[in-house]
């Protein structure tokens, strides 16, 4: 059973689904719990490392030290095969244990030939090769003389092949083509995969969950059957003065995303992006508003509190025993989503949050969320307790030692609760 079908049975019969809408007096679960690090696994973050005319060229200065920064140990972009001085800054950051998904598209990358002599170029690097990007969003692209879907569709085969017939390649996840619209998937129809890919965009006025269970899980489905999804592009961009939303709404919206998606089954979650492509002081360009960090370098919001959250969360071993914790919930549950993870040493840390709207694009102005207090019963034996507000920093606000109940509020962004077994 995938991880998506165990977490609906778990939650449904508990009657705390991770998309939870009615307000319950008291609910009890018995949760196993996953791990930290496969949480952090399924964090990543898109680049453009070959993007010279932008501030990725600073890549000594700005991009691998924040990239090193943040934690993450995945990434996606793309490269040329004539383009050395990217592949060395892929297989540089293959160093310091980042590895890449490499964008394949007929744009870039003419032929599937080609392909894979990139992917051998960087072979210490790349991990996975996805296919071509959003074509349904241009209906003059041609492959081999055909549009979209049916020149997507020769090119993903033929891209396949060929990565699969070398030895060297053949190991290497290939990922389905990208639509721009979930819709467009049907169109495009299954193709040859290894793990489907999906941009799932939310949009400013809807919360991070928005469509993934009714819109591109759905699409995925039907590019790549019940194989794994990969989230390569999601996010939010800080355009406001385009249906963007604030730096502080992103620094709630991007680590509940991650949350979310994990909650979903979804392997790997890429933000979009790591960095502003180029300074936009009016705030109406989303091709250059995307980034964790500002233009200039400096961390946003949300970068400081997906940093945080992945270093509260690191573990040191990989291969353990996963547990079960035993807990009631009472209060008014609407809309409060969570996650249960675990280290190896049976220290579980349990998020809350609230899913629900953070930021008002019509008003450009941030929504002001009320904490929602609830109290955490614990049945499982618990020796010591921390809360954590990872968008605020790494220091616990509160803690506790042998507790039995907890009074918490959750928030619009998570709330981290260690709890050490005894």
């Amino acid at each position: 059973m995938n991880r998506y079908l165990l977490l609906l049975l778990i939650f449904c019969t508990a009657l705390f689904a991770c998309h939870a809408s009615i307000g319950l007096s008291e609910q009890t679960l018995v949760e196993k719990a996953y791990s930290t690090n496969n949480f952090i696994d399924s964090i990543g973050v898109a680049v453009h490392l070959d993007y010279q005319d932008t501030v990725y060229s600073r890549y000594k200065d700005i991009i691998k030290p924040r990239l090193q920064e943040l934690g993450i140990r995945h990434i996606r972009g793309s490269v040329r095969l004539k383009d050395l001085e990217t592949q060395q800054k892929f297989l540089d950051l293959a160093t310091i244990g980042i590895k890449s998904t490499l964008v394949i598209d007929p744009r870039r990358v003419s032929s599937p030939a080609k392909a894979v002599k990139i992917a051998k170029a960087v072979m210490g690097s790349v991990e996975a090769l996805e296919g071509a990007n959003e074509w349904d969003l241009h209906s003059d692209l041609e492959y081999k003389g055909e549009n979209f879907p049916h020149g997507v569709r020769k090119f993903q085969e033929k891209l396949y092949a060929a990565i699969k017939r070398d030895p060297v390649t053949a190991s290497l996840a290939v990922l389905s083509p990208s639509v721009a619209k979930a819709n467009k998937a049907s169109e495009l129809g299954k193709v040859a995969c290894d793990r489907a890919a999906i941009h799932s965009y939310p949009g400013g006025h809807k919360v991070p969950s928005s469509g993934l269970e009714d819109k591109w899980i759905p699409a995925a489905r039907m590019l790549c059957g019940d194989k794994p999804i990969m989230a390569t592009e999601s996010g939010y961009h800080n355009a406001i003065h385009l249906y963007g939303i604030s730096e502080q709404a992103a620094a709630k919206y991007l680590p509940r995303m991650f949350l979310e998606y994990f909650n979903r089954g979804i392997d790997r979650t890429y933000s979009y992006e790591l960095i502003d492509l180029k300074p936009n002081p009016a705030a109406d360009e989303p091709e250059f508003n995307y980034g964790l960090l500002r233009n200039d370098g400096s961390p946003k919001p949300a970068f400081i509190a997906i940093k945080n959250a992945i270093a509260l969360l690191k573990d040191t071993d990989e291969s353990f025993t996963l547990q079960s914790l035993n807990y009631t919930l009472k209060g008014n549950t609407q809309n409060i989503h969570h996650t249960l993870l675990q280290k190896h040493d049976e220290t579980f840390y349990l998020i809350f949050w609230q899913e629900v709207l953070s930021y008002d694009v019509n008003k450009k102005t941030d929504i002001l969320v009320s904490a929602r207090p609830l109290s955490l019963i614990l049945q499982t034996p618990i020796s010591r307790a921390a809360i954590y507000k990872p968008t605020d920093s790494m220091n616990a606000i509160a803690q506790y030692i042998n507790p039995k109940t907890l009074k918490i509020n959750v928030p619009d962004r998570p709330l981290i609760i260690e709890l050490v077994s005894i």
